[in-house]
């Protein structure tokens, strides 16, 4: 029967699909975060309206001045850290579950 995992091949399964979720996140996420850290590092100055005042305009922002490459600032390591952990989690979950199922 091929739908049937053996227990070492469902901790495969769990682990990777955890990875290919935390690598996704980390796609959507890492040009919010660049956003986040701009508008967080910007000098407040009275009277002047930050460079980076909101998320979008940010984003626009960036990407006109930089590019889009310019969003994804800081992805490689924020990537090597997340996707494994989100493998990780994942076999934590569903270990865990699996206690509470028997």
């Amino acid at each position: 029967d091929g739908y049937h995992q053996t227990s070492q091949g469902q901790l495969m399964n769990n682990f990777v699909s955890g990875a290919v979720g935390g690598f996704a996140g980390t796609v959507l996420n890492t040009p919010f975060d660049v956003v986040k850290s701009r508008i967080q590092g910007a000098t407040k100055v009275p009277g002047v309206t930050p460079k980076y005042n909101w998320t979008y305009p940010a984003l626009a922002t960036i990407i006109r001045e930089e590019g889009v490459g310019a969003l994804y600032k800081g992805f490689v390591p924020k990537v090597l850290r997340l996707a494994p952990g989100g493998g990780v989690l994942l076999l934590v979950v569903e270990f865990t579950l699996g206690i509470f199922r028997q």
